[in-house]
């Protein structure tokens, strides 16, 4: 009798066994099911910052293209500037040698006015004045 009624009991607790794994079972494909439902969301989604990134890259290749115009012409006008300075330096040590030519006729003109009108003062009779030394 305790060989039957082992039996029966093992029986029992292999059916109840069975059953909770065929009811886990069902559970577990649930889940598998929405692990895969999330891998497809996370997929879309790494697909679209893929998008994403391609579309950065455009525009970082145009901003490359428009930097690399932009320091040619910064380029450009730096040495038309530099161009434009040394001409203006050049006219403006011109005009200052032509000040300076201009300064000394002006004194060589005022050392003969002064000569002449100690010479005319001299001829008048006015007595020369003393000097400061």
């Amino acid at each position: 009798m305790d060989v039957v009624s082992t039996a029966i009991n093992a029986a029992v607790v292999a059916a109840i066994g069975f059953v909770l794994a065929w009811l886990g079972k069902g559970q577990f494909e649930a889940i598998h099911r929405r692990f895969e439902q999330v891998d497809r969301r996370f997929e879309q989604v790494d697909r679209r910052f893929e998008a994403m990134d391609h579309r950065f890259e455009a525009v970082d290749h145009r901003f490359g293209g428009l930097e690399e115009q932009l320091d040619r012409r910064i380029g450009g006008l730096e040495t038309r500037i530099g161009g434009v300075e040394e001409q203006l330096d050049r006219r403006i040590g011109g005009l200052g040698d032509r000040i300076d030519r201009r300064m000394e006729v002006m004194q060589a003109s005022l050392d003969a006015m002064r000569s002449d009108l100690t010479q005319v003062a001299l001829a008048v009779g006015v007595e020369p004045r003393a000097t400061n030394a």
